[in-house]
């Protein structure tokens, strides 16, 4: 049997997926009817919309923090930042052990 329709604007992006990914599954088993079928699909572009907007922004996100200083990577601490500690010890003259 179907499930009621949700509000898309009210998932997380896993919720939407998931509900959208069961939609699919009830409109391509034969388990509902055509006009529940249409239903299903209107649901599921609204579905689709949600996610997409979720990624968006999260590309939108991700573009603001890698455009900051140091491509958006932290820095913390003193010399040798970014360095494993095998580098670090090369760069001081020290060996690796």
């Amino acid at each position: 049997m179907a499930k009621r329709p949700v509000n898309p604007e009210k998932l997380s992006f896993e919720d939407a997926l998931n509900r959208l990914e069961e939609l699919i599954d009830q409109i391509e088993s034969g388990e509902i009817g055509l006009e529940e079928s249409l239903k299903q699909y209107e649901q599921g572009t609204a579905l689709i919309k949600r996610c997409r907007a979720i990624l968006d922004g999260a590309e939108s996100k991700i573009a603001e923090l890698s455009a900051g200083p140091n491509g958006g990577l932290a820095v913390r601490g003193g010399e040798n930042q970014g360095e494993t500690g095998e580098d670090a010890d090369e760069v001081a003259g020290g060996e690796s052990y």
